[in-house]
Parts: structure tokens; C-alpha cells; sequence
């Protein structure tokens, strides 16, 4: 897909800060104005604002070719089809199952496990096959060499990671952990084939490289978040740890427990009870 922008008479800043940034900004305004209103107009308005700043930054490529960032809306408007499609397809396989709540019609499990297929394949196809992101003749989206590493990554390790947990602290759920430990083991084979087979516009090696640069970006992502962790329970320990001990009252006197069983006489045991 070849970028063939729109010449708009207007300064490149402006152009950027009116048709890639601010619709930026207005997608989750959106989504906050959907999610926290009870009025139907509010929520709607919602809809509307996110849908409009969504469009806009998958537009972005054509209005604001100047500014570079614009590339993350051409990659979010080549990737949201096969996307769409593997959420749609695990909401029907989830709810199909064994579930006890808004349990969908059995049938629905093949259509989601379809969907996901198709979706996948279709991301696959992105990078073996003439579907790569384009801005522009044999020019590949920049962002799509960070995205397509870190999917298979995340999805082969949470795969796993998903399909373990369900065999320990699961019930029944042979099944589904044999289907997320596949969906595992596809990953990491297609990890492997981008490793040592060159696609159309993609060799091995950029994607040898690209793919430890994922490596890295996650690892220090899940380094931090565990460090975030460890500080903000050490801080919560110091906190409580330095908290003066609470304070203890004395027991009450013979006056006081004798006040107190007249007020309980007089309202317990009446005949009117």
C-alpha cells in the first residue's frame, strides 16, 4: 500500500498537531466519556469522538505525511483487520466453552477458532507475502519491524505461561491448555522460520536484529514492573512498620456496665417484643 499524500496548504507543525496528534489524544477522551457516563447520549458522543480520532490517525499517512509518528497510524490501519478478527474469534471461543455466564451456543467455538486462524494468518502473510506494510514502494513501515517480533514473543510466552497455570490451578481444563500450548508452539515456529527465512521485503537477518531488540524492550518492560513492585511493597512495609502501635482503652467500670445493662433491659424482654 503506497502512500500518496494529500497537499494541504498549511505549515507542516500545524498540519501534524491538528490531523495526527490531537486525534490522538481524542481516542481514549472518547473511550473515558464511553466508559464513565450513564447518560446514552454521553456514551454515544463517546463512540463517536474515539471512532472519529481512530479514523483520523489511520488517516494520518495521506493528511500529515511530514510528521514521522504518522507512520503508527498507517501500521494501525494495515494491522486493525486481522486484529479485529482474532479478538472477535477468542470472545467466541471463550464464551462457547465452559463458562457460567453468557455461555454462547457451541457452534460459535469453529467460527472463533476460524476467525483466529484467519486473522493469524493474515498477520503472517504481513511478513512472508506481498501483504507487508508499505509507506511507499519497497519501503517497509518502520513500526511493523518492532510489532510482528514482540506478537510472536508475547504470544508464545503468555501462551505458555496461560496454558501452565490452567493445568495447575485449573479444573478440567486439559483441553484448553493443550490448545494455548499449540498456539505456543506456532509462535515459536514462526519464530524460528523469520529467523533463518528471508520473506519478500524482510531478510532473516533485519529480523534477527529487530528481534533481539524486542527481547531487550520486553525485558527491561518486565525488569521495571517487578522493580515497580518490589518498591511500591517496601514502601507500604516501611510505611505500616513505622505506624505509631494502635491505641488500647480501658476496661469499663462497674458504673458503665451498669448503665449499659439498664439501657439493654429496657429495650429487650418487653412484653410489646
Amino acid at each position: 500500500m503506497n502512500i500518496r499524500p494529500f497537499h494541504i496548504g498549511m505549515d507542516e507543525m500545524y498540519q501534524a498537531l491538528l490531523l495526527f496528534w490531537i486525534p490522538v489524544s481524542v481516542m481514549p477522551l472518547g473511550l473515558w466519556i464511553f466508559l464513565s457516563s450513564s447518560d446514552s447520549k454521553s456514551k454515544t458522543f463517546g463512540k463517536v469522538l474515539a471512532f472519529v480520532g481512530f479514523t483520523m490517525v489511520c488517516l494520518s499517512p495521506w493528511t500529515a505525511p511530514s510528521s514521522p509518528s504518522s507512520a503508527a497510524g498507517h501500521l494501525l490501519g494495515a494491522i486493525i483487520g486481522p486484529i479485529v478478527l482474532i479478538l472477535i474469534g477468542l470472545y467466541l471461543v471463550s464464551f462457547s466453552g465452559n463458562v457460567p455466564v453468557g455461555k454462547l451456543p457451541r457452534s460459535d467455538r469453529r467460527l472463533g477458532v476460524l476467525m483466529i486462524l484467519t486473522g493469524f494468518i493474515w498477520l503472517v502473510g504481513m511478513h512472508w507475502w506481498i501483504l507487508t506494510p508499505q509507506l511507499a514502494k519497497d519501503d517497509v513501515n518502520p513500526y511493523w519491524y518492532v510489532f510482528w517480533p514482540t506478537v510472536l514473543i508475547l504470544t508464545a510466552s503468555l501462551s505458555s505461561f496461560s496454558a501452565i497455570a490452567l493445568l495447575t490451578i485449573g479444573v478440567e481444563r486439559r483441553k484448553e491448555s493443550n490448545s494455548l500450548f499449540m498456539l505456543s508452539g506456532l509462535s515459536f515456529l514462526l519464530l524460528l522460520l523469520g529467523l533463518n527465512v528471508d520473506g519478500p521485503l524482510i531478510t532473516a537477518e533485519l529480523f534477527r536484529e529487530h528481534l533481539w531488540l524486542a527481547v531487550a524492550d520486553l525485558a527491561g518492560l518486565l525488569v521495571g514492573s517487578l522493580l515497580s513492585i518490589l518498591v511500591f511493597a517496601i514502601v507500604i512495609f516501611v510505611y505500616e512498620r513505622n505506624l505509631p502501635p494502635p491505641l488500647t482503652i480501658h476496661a469499663p467500670s462497674k458504673e458503665e456496665l451498669q448503665q449499659v445493662a439498664d439501657v439493654v433491659s429496657i429495650h429487650i424482654g418487653g412484653e410489646q417484643e
